[in-house]
């Protein structure tokens, strides 16, 4: 059906707009694999893949637009590096935010560290999730920071032309 082996069902999403299904997956086995997006036609029976993520990074988060044919999901960039006694670590840190047509089947925009404008005062930013995505916007949870002590998480919209993002409400710790 498309979706190479050692990966299995992570999360489905579909669009009635695209008539598109789209299937998140994970790692199916112990080793680590990055998350990966595909998508088909619901008159189609092979997923295609998402994009062209390299090796090392994941596609997180996907949500469709409620009145258009469009994807909006995160990718994330992973490392794994040796600490001082040899046990590997895995890290892992936004990378973009990319926009998706279903119909088309192509990437139509990408919204990364070096093009996204913070608000003022804030030195330090990334999306770690999205929450809606409509008519009335684009919506993220974000994480924001004044002095790089502290990281605090809002809800922001994503004004995608200017690739700016503007803080809605400050979350509470507890949906860190």
């Amino acid at each position: 059906m498309g979706i190479p082996s050692g990966y299995g069902f992570k999360e489905l999403v579909f669009s009635p707009v695209a008539n598109a299904l789209v299937v998140q997956m994970q790692s199916a086995g112990n080793s680590w694999r990055p998350e990966r997006l595909y998508f088909r036609q619901l008159s189609s029976d092979k997923y295609r893949n998402i994009g062209e993520p390299g090796d090392l990074t994941s596609q997180e988060f996907p949500f469709v637009h409620s009145s258009k044919p469009l994807l909006a999901y995160n990718s994330m960039q992973h490392r794994f590096t040796l600490d001082a006694q040899g046990e590997e670590q895995h890290s892992g840190d936004w990378d973009s935010l990319k926009l998706f047509n279903l119909e088309l089947g192509v990437e139509i925009d990408s919204i990364n560290e070096d093009n996204l404008h913070l608000p003022t005062g804030v030195v330090r930013g990334w999306i770690s999730d999205i929450v809606a995505f409509g008519d009335s916007g684009l919506f993220v949870k974000a994480g924001l920071s004044k002095d790089r002590s502290r990281m605090d998480y809002v809800v922001a919209e994503v004004d995608v032309v200017q690739r700016s993002l503007k803080p809605i409400v400050t979350l509470p710790a507890t949906f860190i």
